[in-house]
């Protein structure tokens, strides 16, 4: 029995403690996580609150070489009462790669942004971490990351 419960422990934790989905956004998310009630928390668990967005990009790393480009897709899990645009802006982006439109915005009514990522001739090689940021108009903004390699032509 209790080699049963030693091998079963392992396997519960890691069904408990998931995946790391990013941070969520909008009015309704509390900064105290802390101080929220077991039913707030609940709620979490469950799926996206009340006026609250989670941020998707690729899960796999997008790659591309020196000179061509590729488009990407961010897309948006609103909660119930969310019904604001979310303007997206893009942090770690390396030297010589860019971003068509830089500035996207996820419309109310919308569930994606397509994005087209162009890597100059001159692009700098490498694995990059690139960090996307939603803000809606009033609320804290969320964020999401996701790869970008660059290889040579």
């Amino acid at each position: 029995m209790k080699k049963t419960l030693v091998a079963a422990a392992p396997a519960a934790l890691i069904a408990v403690v998931g995946c790391n989905p990013g941070t969520p956004g909008g009015p309704g998310v509390d900064k105290n996580k802390d101080q929220k009630s077991k039913v707030d928390k609940a709620k979490e668990a469950v799926g996206t609150g009340d006026d609250t967005f989670t941020l998707s990009a690729p899960t796999l790393a997008t790659k591309l070489k020196q000179g061509e480009s590729k488009e990407v897709t961010i897309s948006i899990k609103r909660g119930k009462n969310l019904d604001q645009d979310v303007a997206l802006k893009f942090d770690g982006v390396p030297t010589g790669v860019t971003l068509d439109p830089a500035s996207p915005t996820i419309k109310h009514g919308d569930t994606e942004a397509k994005v087209t990522v162009k890597a100059a001739a001159d692009a700098t090689v490498g694995e990059f971490t690139v960090k996307v940021l939603g803000k809606p108009g009033k609320g804290p903004e969320a964020t999401k990351e996701f790869t970008l390699t660059v290889a040579k032509k």
